[in-house]
């Protein structure tokens, strides 16, 4: 996970304690929409991750989302529809710093550019169909994705 400054700052400060660091994710059906763009992830976590990542400060959730696509996934996309959100995921990460992380989940439609994986925070890119039931890396990327697998409508909170 590439930690922005200001993230750094505030770790430097109170290291491993829990700090709230919002969080988006998107949504990239194919065509049929069966499948879905996820990534496998160069931080060592195992399992499937939507693209997403941290909003940071100063942007609004979907320019952030807008902004992770580009750097992750090579591709530009513009959001469609607000999904869904998660307000109480805790999470460690590696490192051992902690953090809750309120998640925006929009749906996203590609715009142009060409995909591919940045190869530092995401190792490959695929399309991966809902039926195989994909594992994810987290309980809050598994949550998004067995929404999506279960068809509930959009709109929905935890």
């Amino acid at each position: 996970m590439v930690m922005e400054d200001y993230f750094k700052d505030l770790r430097h400060k109170i290291g491993h304690e829990e700090i709230i660091m919002p969080g988006v994710a998107g949504i990239l059906f194919d065509d049929t929409r069966q499948k879905v763009l996820m990534e496998q992830r160069g931080d060592g976590e195992v399992g499937w991750s939507l693209v997403g990542g941290m909003q940071n400060l100063g942007e609004s959730a979907p320019t952030s989302l807008i902004r992770e696509f580009k750097e992750e996934a090579g591709i530009d996309v513009k959001i469609t529809a607000l999904i869904g959100v998660d307000t109480n995921f805790h999470h460690t990460f590696q490192s051992g710093d902690k953090a809750q992380i309120p998640m925006f989940l929009f749906e996203v439609e590609k715009t142009g550019g060409k995909l591919i994986a940045d190869g530092d925070e995401t190792l490959s890119l695929e399309f991966v169909p809902l039926a195989k039931q994909p594992k994810m890396y987290n309980q809050q990327h598994q949550l998004a994705i067995d929404q999506i697998r279960k068809e509930v409508p959009y709109g929905w909170y935890f």
